[in-house]
């Protein structure tokens, strides 16, 4: 728990960072914004109109910007957060009946391990189990089938009633 602290005040100090080196603020909005938000995050600096009053006005859209992509970033890392969360809670979980659209299965979770046997697209998967892992926006899942173990991507199977992190059906 300490540790995820800590990362996430690193993370907010890094964002604020490149928040500012993104905007190019000038020399002296840089030291008056930082002699008034220290190591806080920008957003909750200027919540109060008095700090905004202690900024010059030629600051202002810079600031306002800063404040805006460290919202956004904060979003994204609440996002990410949930998203592993609902990976470590659907695992072991089992659904509808699922269908291979063809591919390889892998000794393990990434497209760059082993390969176990190459699926025919239409391949049922006697089982599935969410392995908790995401490569772009799909799931990664062990299956079973045929006496075969391994993983198969959620980018080419699909479950009847759906599924979170596999695609729709083999055809979009």
């Amino acid at each position: 728990m300490l540790k995820a602290w800590f990362f996430g005040i690193l993370a907010t100090a890094m964002i604020a960072h490149h928040a500012v080196d993104a905007q190019e603020l000038d020399g002296r909005c840089q030291k008056l914004l930082g002699a008034l938000c220290g190591s806080s995050q920008i957003g909750s600096c200027f919540k109060k109109q008095s700090t905004w009053d202690d900024l010059p006005a030629r600051c202002h859209g810079p600031v306002q910007a800063m404040i805006e992509m460290e919202r956004e970033a904060l979003q994204q890392q609440l996002e990410d957060q949930q998203r592993r969360r609902r990976g470590h809670a659907g695992r072991g979980r089992t659904e509808g009946a699922s269908f291979s659209c063809g591919g390889i299965l892998r000794s393990r979770p990434a497209m760059t391990a082993g390969k176990v046997a190459t699926v025919a697209e239409g391949q049922r998967f006697d089982s599935v189990e969410d392995a908790g892992v995401w490569t772009d926006d799909y799931k990664w899942f062990r299956v079973r089938y045929g006496g075969l173990e391994g993983y198969q991507w959620g980018g080419i199977f699909w479950t009847q009633g759906g599924r979170e992190g596999t695609i729709p059906s083999c055809n979009g």
